[in-house]
């Protein structure tokens, strides 16, 4: 057996690309010879066969198009531009619709927090728990402190 180099295999496979390339390019240069379209499109590896945008039937005319056709021709544009225009306001009335509800949105949130926050019940008292205090205290002081705090945990 011999031995295959990745160099030579790298060749090897460049040169086959190569050639699929080239006959790939052949098919598509005779297709395109056989069709009518002067532009030359493709679509999705297929070539267009005629004009989109204009009726096949209509014979090509060398003078300037009437005023009839013009004035057809500024309507569309007009008309098109319209359409544009329409879907760029309702897209920003969207937009802003959106943006309206997420600041509503929000601020409901913002508001809800602020008012949990001004519930809570802060203290301060460091010295309250302190362990040598404690020591000095009577058991009877010690047990109403105790129940009213237990108290304070069920109530919240």
């Amino acid at each position: 057996m011999q031995k295959i180099s990745p160099l030579r295999s790298s060749i090897e496979a460049f040169n086959k690309f190569k050639a699929l390339r080239a006959n790939k390019a052949n098919k598509t240069e005779k297709t395109q010879e056989n069709q009518t379209n002067p532009f030359g499109i493709t679509f999705k590896g297929t070539v267009i066969q005629m004009d989109v945008f204009e009726k096949t039937d209509k014979a090509e005319k060398a003078t300037s198009p009437s005023l009839k056709e013009r004035i057809q021709n500024t309507g569309k544009l007009l008309a098109s531009a319209w359409v544009g225009t329409i879907n760029k306001f309702s897209s920003l009335k969207t937009n802003a619709i959106a943006f309206g509800n997420k600041i509503k949105d929000n601020t409901i949130a913002a508001a809800k927090k602020i008012r949990d926050i001004g519930n809570t019940k802060v203290e301060f008292d460091v010295f309250k728990y302190n362990v040598s205090r404690l020591q000095n205290q009577p058991v009877s002081e010690l047990r109403t402190m105790l129940s009213n705090e237990l108290q304070g945990v069920s109530n919240e």
